[in-house]
């Protein structure tokens, strides 16, 4: 029994060694095969990838991908010596499958898978993202067992501001001044139109008009000097990348109660605001004059009432 006991121990100890050493056997394997390709057969080489070559990742592609909402991404996945292998595309949150190899198993068709036969890429596009989709999504391949790469998406929703107010009053001659910012895009655009109603603005229509567009800052600003009523209206704002922002501009001639804009500098003025503070501060003096004075107060008032 001691015998059998040490021989089965032996044994255990062997094998053990021998799979402790597995992975550099099969590494050396690769190497002796990669050097001496060119020597074998097609079908040695097809039979060697499908049943020997392990599949590995490519890591140099991007696992974190930032996307606006409403505009198309894709996530890009690279599997090398995959063989007969079948790649799918998972959402982690719910574990659902979204495709496998270029077909789709889900109903939102906004998912897709796309590949080009012969390259090593299989790429998952998202039509219209929103903020919902946001997550983790998987590039797994069909291995025993299965190994994955994991991509983090995170949907944005960019929109674009115009500074100031919503509602604008500028006097007739003085500068019509307004800045657009696409601070919430990931990237800069690549381009800020102006509107004025449904159209763009046309420089050639009228004098006078500039507009200075800085792609790093993601601002863009318009400035019509000497604005007359005719160019009252509603602007917008459109970024490439962002949804847009309006404002409504009235030209007027002489003051107006409401916020006024100078064209020197662009300030606004809330009169009617100062002047409802002076009416409140003038009234609560008045009130309390006559607390300070009850004894003149009652002099003064009527005898009989």
């Amino acid at each position: 029994m001691t015998r059998v006991a040490a021989r089965t121990a032996h044994r255990k100890c062997k094998c053990n060694t021998m799979n402790a050493n597995l992975p550099l056997i099969a590494a050396f394997i690769n190497f002796i095969v990669i050097c001496f390709a060119d020597t074998l057969s097609p079908e040695m080489q097809m039979y060697w990838e499908n049943h020997m070559v392990q599949p590995y990742f490519d890591n140099t592609t991007k696992r974190e991908v930032t996307a606006i909402a409403g505009q198309t991404c894709q996530l890009h996945c690279r599997v090398k010596s995959l063989g007969d292998r079948a790649v799918s595309w998972i959402r982690k949150r719910d574990l659902h499958i979204l495709t496998v190899g270029i077909l789709t198993y889900t109903n939102d068709q906004r998912f897709q898978s796309l590949h080009t036969d012969g390259s090593d890429e299989w790429t998952l596009r998202i039509t219209s993202p929103q903020a919902r989709d946001s997550g983790v999504y998987e590039c797994q391949v069909s291995t025993e067992p299965k190994i994955s790469q994991a991509f983090r998406v995170n949907v944005v929703v960019s929109k674009a501001n115009i500074l100031g107010n919503s509602e604008l009053f500028v006097k007739s001659g003085s500068d019509i001044n307004l800045t657009c910012e696409a601070l919430q895009s990931p990237q800069p655009p690549s381009f800020i139109y102006w509107y004025k109603g449904g159209r763009v603005i046309n420089y050639s229509q009228r004098g006078g008009i500039s507009v200075l567009t800085e792609q790093q800052t993601r601002t863009s600003r318009l400035v019509i000097s000497r604005a007359s009523p005719s160019d009252s209206g509603n602007y917008t704002c459109a970024p490439s990348n962002s949804d847009s922002a309006s404002v409504v501009v009235h030209v007027i001639k002489g003051e107006h109660p409401a916020a006024m804009q100078h064209g020197i500098n662009g300030a606004n003025v809330a009169h009617s605001s100062t002047y409802i503070v002076m009416a409140i501060i003038s009234a609560c003096l008045q009130l309390l004059l006559l607390v300070r004075r009850p004894t003149q107060w009652r002099a003064e008032w009527p005898v009989g009432r």
